[in-house]
């Protein structure tokens, strides 16, 4: 496949909205925080793998395979409470991945780790930041909601008033 003509499709900020609210209230239809952990491992069976240094191998805490079977965790963030936040926020950046790209990402045909690097050194720098910015929003949507952010920030206005 030859990755520089891959052309990301567009996602409105909304379909992406759309996409991680039915997803949350799918597998976490609870109050926040969501449980992302419990939702890869257990509503979708998809394991966690620690490896260590994947940070400094990959300059990256979390990585989905292309089989979508696993995911791969930078070990020393796994296990360090002051990157639980962090490491949250790439799970939920993983399942934007799962759940937006799974289409585009079988049709790049990645068989092994060559077809992976070739991958990352042909792949326009430009549709590559449209890709991991979906991940984001959807991520950011996924753990937090915006109808409890718009509540919260109301509830805040008004106490603020009142002071």
């Amino acid at each position: 496949m030859d990755y520089r003509k891959v052309i990301i499709p567009f996602l409105s900020k909304g379909e992406i909205e759309s996409r991680a609210d039915s997803f949350r209230k799918r597998f976490w239809n609870k109050p926040v925080p969501v449980d992302i952990e419990n939702i890869i491992e257990i509503g979708l069976k998809i394991g966690l793998i620690p490896v260590p240094g994947l940070q400094n191998l990959c300059d990256a805490d979390a990585l989905i395979t292309s089989n979508w079977r696993y995911i791969y965790v930078d070990n020393s963030r796994y296990l360090d409470e002051r990157y639980r936040n962090r490491l949250r926020f790439s799970l939920a950046h993983e399942m934007g991945h799962f759940i937006l790209h799974k289409e585009l990402y079988k049709s790049f045909n990645i068989k092994g780790q060559n077809d992976y690097y070739k991958l990352l050194n042909e792949f326009p720098p430009e549709q590559y930041g449209y890709l991991e910015f979906q991940a984001n929003s959807f991520a950011s949507y996924l753990l937090v909601p915006r109808d409890i952010l718009v509540f919260e920030k109301n509830k805040a206005l008004e106490k603020i008033k009142i002071l």
